[in-house]
């Protein structure tokens, strides 16, 4: 009995850790078009923009969904908001962030900086 619990503790504190699908380095772009760069570790993320200025974050994961092949991660930061990561069909190296009213936040990509509509012809 005490081995299942032990199991049952273990999973829970690591599930509100970031997932590894969106865990390293990001280039971002905001509505602007700004540049930014974003890295997710498992429990903080770093917003680092074009002048060299750094916010970091901390965060927890709240959920996981895959509907139609497309992956959406919930994420709440230490402050409250909340946002969802998504990921088009079959492709986990360029996303989104929406907040919790569906609004652009920032673009998402492993390689180059995309803009919305690029991401949205995937979708």
């Amino acid at each position: 009995m005490k081995k299942i619990i032990l199991v049952f503790l273990f999973s829970f504190l690591f599930s509100c850790e970031g997932s590894d699908i969106y865990r390293g380095k990001w280039k971002a772009l905001d509505k602007e078009e700004n540049k930014l760069e974003i890295e997710f570790f498992p429990k903080k993320m770093t917003l680092l923009d074009s002048l060299g200025k750094s916010i970091n974050y901390d965060y927890t994961q709240n959920s996981i969904e895959s509907d139609d092949s497309i992956k959406t991660y919930g994420i709440t930061l230490s402050d409250g908001r909340i946002y969802q990561i998504y990921f088009p069909k079959k492709d986990c190296s360029i996303g989104l962030i929406l907040d919790e009213n569906d609004n652009q936040i920032f673009t998402l990509s492993r390689d180059a900086y995309v803009d919305f509509d690029e991401i949205y012809k995937l979708y």
